[in-house]
């Protein structure tokens, strides 16, 4: 019985491995395929350490059996496994190697995607990276924006495309860069929509609000060029990040996304020139143009010894 319930985790595993590694080159359907078929294994494999296998051999098949299930996003037969398992041991609700299966918000991004993938969407996985990265959104929201309360839409408006989309989403892939990806196509597309309205336009780009400065002292997408505010007085820092503000605003929306892209998002200047189909050197062109742009106008201001030369 030991040799079977063994084996039985051994082909589970191989195929968790295959997973994986199949999840990793973006083929979906098959990493779901080989998930699903390694969550039924270990199911075996439980069941049969139940009929007289040891504790720690059930609790070892539970956990595996968890983790497979949370891979294919079936988070509902997971917290019933977890649930099992420290019914049969109550201590193990508290032991190391169950922390991340039990805390949601220690889930990786591929067990959370998976999770909100599902009809309905588990609320707590969908609460956890929402939580996980709205700061980062809204930030750039903000510099695309300039704008508090836009950026809040935007940012809004975002997460709601990604719950329409959910169905499409790849466990494996890079959820972060997707989200913003996506909020900043709808910025493109709400800027477009302005420019065609004329006059009449609402969504005129405007400098942040004083009132709303980076509580954090950091100098948004300048860091390199802006020492740290919190080394100036409280009326230079909100003076310098006016100015920045305005700085920013004086940009095209194409040079303002490059520099949101390369200073906040950490893209380097090769991946971003994939996205405009333009070389890695030219895109360096542009975010030297553009930082000159706002150090001239930081210097215009009267503050150009705050810029590093």
């Amino acid at each position: 019985m030991k040799a079977e319930n063994e084996s039985l985790l051994s082909r589970a595993t191989s195929l968790g491995s295959l997973g994986a590694a199949a999840r990793q080159q973006g083929e979906e359907v098959a990493a779901a395929a080989h998930f699903r078929e390694a969550f039924g294994l270990a199911l075996d494999a439980a069941n049969q350490a139940t009929d007289g296998g040891s504790h720690r051999a059930r609790l070892d098949t539970l956990r595996a059996a968890a983790r497979f299930a949370l891979d294919c996003g079936e988070v509902t037969d997971a917290r019933r496994l977890m649930n099992e398992a420290f019914s049969i041991e109550a201590s193990t609700k508290f032991a190391d190697e169950w922390a991340q299966l039990r805390d949601v918000t220690a889930w990786p991004d591929t067990w959370l995607v998976a999770a909100v993938r599902r009809d309905p969407p588990d609320v707590q996985a969908l609460d956890a990276l929402a939580n996980r990265y709205w700061k980062t959104l809204f930030g750039r929201c903000q510099l695309l924006t300039l704008n508090h309360q836009k950026a809040g839409d935007l940012a809004q408006e975002a997460w709601c495309r990604v719950l329409r989309v959910r169905h499409a989403l790849k466990p494996g892939g890079n959820f972060p860069a997707y989200l913003t990806t996506i909020a900043t196509n709808l910025w493109r597309d709400w800027y477009r929509s302005a420019q065609r309205a004329g006059d009449m336009a609402d969504h005129r780009l405007e400098s942040l609000d004083a009132a709303h400065p980076n509580e954090d002292g950091e100098s948004v997408a300048l860091i390199d060029r802006i020492p740290d505010l919190k080394a100036l007085s409280p009326e230079d820092q909100t003076l310098l990040a006016m100015d920045i503000d305005k700085a920013l605003e004086q940009l095209t929306p194409q040079r303002r996304e490059v520099l949101v892209a390369r200073f906040i998002n950490g893209e380097s200047c090769a991946e971003i020139g994939q996205r405009y189909g333009r070389t890695e050197q030219s895109i360096s062109g542009w975010v030297r143009q553009a930082l000159k742009e706002v150090k001239l106008h930081l210097e215009a201001a009267g503050r150009g010894a705050a810029v590093k030369a």
